[in-house]
């Protein structure tokens, strides 16, 4: 069991370029499994004589890439906290609770240093219900049907996903995960899991959820290729409301990471009106705190989720339709979007805490209700493709 690996570039060419170069069985070149696009970031890439099972990630597909494909979550204006005063400098107190677009207790390495950062928010991660049998002293989960509250997970049942029974949670031990296929491949069918159930039962709601880092689909024996997930990357900007009175221009500092696991900082400013949102511009995955700058202990304010959505990929352009080939084309609730109407593409000078997102974003003219899929298809324009830069993005702006 082996990767192969060398420095390219490598050319396959045709007939014709020489004496004796007629090749009678020229044809298309077929690669099995697909091919993709490497991610040459040192965090992700991969590194020669690394150890086998040394994880190496990518996207699937070089042209048209599907980067985002899944229905995200209702948004609200606390999703992320209740309504409540505020004191300077001192974080919002944000959910304890795992709710619907919304995973608590999520532990994530900075991709820029790898020391872990614990007690995240991770929004829009994916997720699934299911309708299952458990045999005693078994690790098999055989899944009978699939239930509606699968969240924004396009395939279902998903390697990594932890499990809960939600019917009786004895039934499989905490912490309990899926770790392979049986018969199934994401609905109906047998899965492996990490642990024996329990206890024997027949129709109980079992559940999953995906906060596993990188959100990336393992292939292989020990999953040492890996290509990101697109269900798992929607991130999405947030929102501060007030709904009463305000102190004028409070500042809120957010801090938290983008989906690939790098630190961002944004600065939201409310206007001092009362009963008013102010909306963010960069995309989060995963939210650690926000700070106001200044005490209220009058008007209440709560951390919200919108509509605005990140792309994994810098996208410099937006293209009308589907399948066009170049830069980025969007779909919602299975059609083509053929209006710019929301689109912002993304910030190429130096990374602040007030500037928009690295790679760019869409706010959807529809509003997300956790059943209409947002699809996002990209193709780096040629450039783009020889520097991490050029594939996504500048640096986040981190302050802290």
């Amino acid at each position: 069991m082996t990767i192969s690996a060398f420095t390219g570039p490598i050319v396959g060419f045709g007939a014709g370029y020489g004496a004796g170069d007629n090749n009678p069985e020229q044809a298309t070149s077929l690669f099995w499994g697909g091919s993709g696009i490497l991610d040459p970031r040192p965090a992700f890439t991969y590194a020669p004589g690394q150890n086998f099972g040394s994880q190496t990630l990518g996207w699937l597909g070089t042209n048209g890439v599907l980067s985002v494909y899944g229905p995200p979550m209702t948004k609200l204006t606390t999703k992320l906290s209740v309504a409540a005063h505020i004191v300077a400098n001192t974080a919002m107190t944000l959910i304890s609770a795992n709710t619907t677009g919304a995973a608590v207790g999520v532990s994530v390495p900075r991709s820029d240093t790898g020391a872990l950062v614990t007690g995240l928010i991770e929004l829009d991660p994916l997720a699934m219900s299911s309708t299952a049998n458990l045999t005693s002293g078994s690790n098999i989960l055989t899944v009978t049907a699939m239930g509606t509250g699968s969240g924004n997970n396009p395939i279902g049942i998903t390697i990594g996903m932890v499990l809960t029974d939600a019917t009786t949670a004895g039934n499989i031990p905490t912490g309990t995960t899926i770790t392979g296929f049986g018969t199934g491949n994401g609905g109906i069918g047998t899965y492996y899991m990490s642990a024996n159930a329990a206890a024997t039962a027949t129709g109980d709601t079992v559940t999953g959820l995906f906060t596993s880092f990188p959100s990336a689909i393992p292939l292989g024996q020990v999953g040492t290729i890996r290509l990101y997930h697109p269900g798992a990357m929607i991130a999405r900007a947030v929102s501060i409301t007030s709904t009463t009175s305000q102190v004028n221009a409070t500042v809120f500092t957010v801090n938290g990471l983008d989906v690939y696991g790098y630190p961002m900082t944004e600065t939201i400013t409310t206007s001092g009106t009362s009963a008013t949102t102010t909306n963010g511009a960069k995309a989060f995955k995963y939210i650690q705190s926000v700070t106001p700058s200044k005490t209220d202990g009058t008007g209440n304010y709560s951390v919200g989720t919108l509509d605005i959505f990140g792309f994994p990929l810098r996208s410099d352009q937006f293209q009308i339709g589907v399948g066009v080939g170049a830069d980025t084309a969007l779909m919602m609730n299975n059609a083509a979007i053929t209006s710019a109407t929301g689109y912002v593409a993304a910030v190429k000078t130096t990374a602040t805490a007030t500037t928009g997102d690295v790679r760019g974003t869409y706010a959807v003219q529809t509003s997300s209700d956790g059943t209409l899929r947002l699809g996002v298809i990209q193709s780096p324009f040629g450039p783009n493709l020889q520097s991490s830069t050029g594939l996504f993005g500048v640096s986040q702006y981190a302050g802290f």
